[in-house]
């Protein structure tokens, strides 16, 4: 890898320079030395924050000591990974918990960080995360089966948004502005509807799990 190269390069110098100085250099040019190695030390902090990068996407492939994920632009990558350097965390809310590799399954959601070349990214940290994706659009049914809603999109898309028990659902008030709770039964066709879902793959399956929905009466634009 190139950042390794780099690293070579460095060390090798600090080194070739330790060895005239050691058991014989006076303190003037041990200092020299150590001031040296300073600036090399920045130099490799500089490298390493020019050529870190980060990608995203769904665990395609787990073998070995080698992942390949597919972004959300479905491109995918190559993530190699080093027995002593890579670490592996968890994502939950806003705290990591240092994990390992045997926590990760094909679908998962992560995000890698490291140097990338081409089409291979070198992981330095690879996070286990959820995918959580938004939409809006306008109820055009609601009787397509067990709490499920039939929504057309600002896209023009058609998508069917199943309600859970564990789904949060929410309605704007529109006498008092206010969000309150709502049954499945009060959600009527030609209101505007809020959804969040966890997305769990790159395929377009038009079907999803809302996690949480917020409906806008359709009198709410009629006032």
């Amino acid at each position: 890898m190139k950042l390794k190269y780099h690293f070579a390069i460095l060390f090798a110098i600090i080194f070739v320079f330790s060895g005239l100085v050691f058991g014989q250099g006076t303190n003037s040019e041990l200092e020299e030395i150590q001031n040296f190695k300073e600036k090399l030390a920045s130099k490799v902090a500089e490298l390493q924050k020019k050529e870190d990068k980060a990608l995203s996407g769904f665990l395609m492939l787990k073998k070995d000591k080698t992942l390949t994920i597919e972004t959300t632009d479905n491109e995918q990558f190559s993530v190699e990974l080093d027995d002593l350097l890579t670490k592996f965390f968890q994502v939950n809310v806003s705290v990591l918990k240092e994990i390992t590799l045997d926590n990760f399954e094909v679908n998962d959601y992560i995000i890698i960080t490291g140097p990338i070349s081409g089409k291979v990214i070198t992981a330095n940290n690879v996070y286990k995360d959820e995918n959580f994706t938004s939409g809006s659009g306008i109820v055009s049914d609601t009787g397509q089966g067990d709490f499920a809603l039939q929504v057309v999109t600002l896209e023009n898309e058609t998508l069917t948004i199943d309600i859970e028990t564990a789904t949060k659902r929410k309605i704007l008030n529109i006498k008092t502005l206010k969000l309150e709770d709502v049954g499945f039964s009060k959600i009527k066709t030609g209101d505007v509807l809020h959804f969040f879902y966890k997305k769990i793959s790159n395929k377009d399956e038009k079907k999803y799990s809302a996690t949480k929905i917020l409906v806008i009466p359709q009198e709410y634009f009629s006032k």
